[in-house]
């Protein structure tokens, strides 16, 4: 059975700005993204987007990334997923994200697609930046 996950409130991690944040990490452990149950990196932007980068499970077929998300999304994190593998397409689908397409010109060279939760706002000026890609949602 896989590790409890404990997710601090935002305000508990107000002291973040937009950042990469690694497992390992004091602020990845304080986000429930810790090494003994995962590896990989995302970003904190605007005290509450995160933005998942990677994220491989240290303990397969547990439930503890379907946990995380679950504990970030009732913490009131605004999730989204970088080019989710088909595994965690299927882990997003139940919470209702949906694909789209987005730049990362500090991380990738193109367009990338992102998975976000249908109906969330997006942050200022992702409109125009998807109006401008191929939008794949």
């Amino acid at each position: 059975m896989g590790a409890t996950i404990r997710i601090l409130k935002r305000k508990e991690v107000k002291q973040m700005t937009a950042h990469r944040i690694e497992t390992g990490t004091r602020e990845g452990d304080a986000l429930g993204f810790t090494e003994d149950l995962f590896s990989g990196w995302l970003e904190m932007e605007a005290g509450n987007r995160l933005i998942l980068h990677y994220i491989i499970s240290r303990h397969k077929n547990e439930g503890n990334t379907q946990a995380l998300i679950r504990q970030w999304l009732a913490g009131g994190y605004d999730v989204s997923v970088v080019m989710p593998r088909p595994v965690m397409q299927h882990i997003l689908r139940k919470f209702r994200f949906v694909p789209g397409t987005v730049r990362f010109p500090h991380q990738y060279e193109d367009a990338v697609e992102i998975w976000h939760r249908a109906g969330i706002k997006e942050r200022p000026g992702e409109q125009e930046i998807r109006r401008s890609c191929a939008v794949s949602g």
